[in-house]
């Protein structure tokens, strides 16, 4: 097979052929008590769409005897892929008719194998700046939840670069696990490449969550209408960096008044301060600001519910609704004030789902959702949805030659901010509508503590 997709670079133009579409099944046959894996209802409320993650990888150095030619890696690549679902088996699987389970009789997961006529160096020196080209590599397949049934929960694309090096895409159905089941799937699977153990985090499918958060027949009856601003404007989308300096300066700055603050913590609360003072840029006031910030619940659940490991794959996270209502028209707050708003909401929802019952957390979970899409159809807010993959394993994610030199996401069509741990410290993409995005780069904060990659 031969399918070319074609974008412009600079004056260039890059094109990707894709040469082969393979079904990759577990190597060995999945339990017949394990053949249908029930969903849980977190599983059931995540929204309907796929989520891609790219790694990037440099060339296989000529130590590498073995791994010297293209087909050599993908094979490499299909064998392990083949050996660590019969781990991951649900990703082989296929969403029954009903929607209620993945029955898994390994039918098997997308493999591409591809080639993009340019070099990695080339192509890095301009994906900083054009964010969109990543989506170049991600596989041309729509495994959308409406269309699900008999269709895979999993496609990978491995992309040949010209002279050497890999973009290795990694497409997993979001009905199936978070970010953190996506990162660490790709990290067990790297494990076993390198042959090494493919347990050391010990990550299992817990095949009965779905009895401890059972799905609910009218979940959707219960969640307002609603989505995140910016369908309807042109979205921007910058790559910004937070080098490990300043970083620390942040950290020194907050912990004046608080007694610790987290990497995460601060990054956010910059940005956020950023986009409420181009928010009064525009508007000429301070308006209210909400976050939708995901909530990774591992190691926050009820030990009485799910257990003491909490390490499991899967979706287990709660979007939080985080407002924010300055006292002042034209001040902006104190950074240890917003880190304070964002501590006080991860806190409370802790405290409210530690000891609570499988029912309490579901009305925590329907009352999260209910408060962020009010904020969706609230002209008077300015909502965005954030989600940060630091301390996820992605950076360490080795198949036997190097880790990886980049790893991305993707842009999406609304406004929202993502956080990934870089080699220095902190990448946030940003996505925004062009006018704030403008106004957003030339913010004092932003200049100050963070750079645009060259």
């Amino acid at each position: 097979m031969s399918q070319i997709t074609k974008q412009n670079l600079n004056d260039s133009c890059i094109q990707i052929e894709i040469l082969n579409e393979k079904l990759i099944k577990p190597s060995l046959p999945t339990q017949k008590n394990l053949n249908s894996y029930k969903l849980s209802f977190f599983d059931q409320i995540v929204p309907n769409f796929a989520v891609p993650l790219l790694y990037f990888y440099p060339p296989v150095p000529p130590e590498n005897s073995n791994l010297q030619s293209d087909e050599s890696v993908h094979k490499q690549l299909q064998n392990s892929l083949s050996e660590i679902l019969t781990k991951f088996y649900p990703l082989a699987g296929r969403l029954s008719e009903d929607g209620t389970c993945i029955e898994c009789q390994d039918q098997g997961v997308i493999y591409l194998e591809a080639k993009v006529n340019c070099k990695l160096n080339e192509f890095l020196d301009k994906a900083y700046k054009d964010t969109d080209l990543v989506k170049l590599f991600v596989p041309p397949i729509r495994i959308r939840l409406a269309e699900l049934p008999n269709r895979p929960m999993m496609a990978i694309q491995a992309t040949m670069f010209e002279h050497g090096g890999l973009a290795l895409a990694v497409q997993m159905v979001h009905t199936l696990g978070d970010g953190f089941s996506g990162c660490a799937f790709t990290d067990e699977w790297a494990k076993v490449s390198r042959m090494e153990k493919g347990n050391a985090r010990n990550l299992q499918f817990h095949s009965d969550l779905a009895e401890v958060f059972p799905p609910k027949d009218n979940v959707f009856e219960m969640v307002k209408k609603g989505r995140p601003r910016g369908y309807e404007m042109k979205i921007a989308t910058r790559i910004f960096m937070f080098d490990e300096v300043a970083i620390s300066k942040l950290k020194e700055n907050v912990n004046k008044s608080l007694s610790y603050s987290s990497k995460v913590e601060v990054v956010t609360a910059l940005i956020w301060r950023s986009l409420m003072r181009v928010v009064r840029l525009r508007q000429g006031k301070n308006r209210p600001s909400m976050l939708q910030f995901a909530m990774n619940l591992r190691g926050r659940g009820s030990p009485k519910l799910v257990g003491e490991d909490q390490n499991f794959f899967g979706n287990f996270y709660l979007d939080i609704p985080i407002k924010c209502v300055p006292s002042h028209i034209n001040q902006d707050l104190e950074l240890h004030e917003i880190v304070t708003l964002i501590r006080n909401a991860k806190n409370k929802t802790q405290s409210d789902i530690a000891n609570a019952s499988s029912e309490e957390i579901f009305s925590i979970l329907i009352e999260s959702l209910n408060q962020i899409r009010e904020g969706y159809n609230d002209d008077e807010i300015d909502l965005y949805p954030t989600s940060s993959l630091c301390r996820f394993p992605l950076n360490e994610s080795d198949f036997g030659w190097a880790e990886p030199i980049w790893v991305s996401r993707v842009n999406v069509p609304f406004q929202m901010f993502f956080l990934m741990d870089s080699k220095s410290g902190i990448e946030a993409r940003v996505c925004l509508n062009v006018d704030d995005m403008i106004k957003l780069e030339n913010d004092a904060d932003i200049v100050e503590f963070s750079y645009v990659p060259k």
